[in-house]
């Protein structure tokens, strides 16, 4: 199992219990205001279940976005730096040696 997944949980966990809290407000409340309670309960359970389902899928796309991200330069990133070989010292010029014969 992909290590991001045991990260995704947590956050879900912590989405889960907040949207648990905002619908038993909800609960509590009349008119306007239940409604709107509902309607973000909801939706924040919705979003807990694309973040576990996002989580599963998302090895097999290879940590890619499907390419909608960074298709203009492939590669570049921040790994690039990390990989770049150490800059080397500029060598002193040779001073110019005169033409034989003269």
């Amino acid at each position: 199992m992909h290590p991001f997944f045991f990260g995704a949980i947590h956050h879900v966990l912590l989405v889960a219990v907040f949207a648990f809290f905002v619908l038993f407000a909800a609960s509590k409340a009349d008119g306007f205001v239940k409604i709107l309670g509902n309607v973000l309960g909801y939706l924040l359970l919705i979003a807990a279940v694309l973040m576990i389902l996002c989580a599963a899928i998302g090895p097999m796309f290879g940590g890619r976005t499907m390419g909608f991200i960074g298709t203009m330069h492939p590669g570049w990133g921040y790994h690039m730096m990390q990989s770049a070989p150490p800059a080397q010292p500029a060598t002193p010029a040779q001073p110019a040696k005169p033409a034989p014969g003269k």
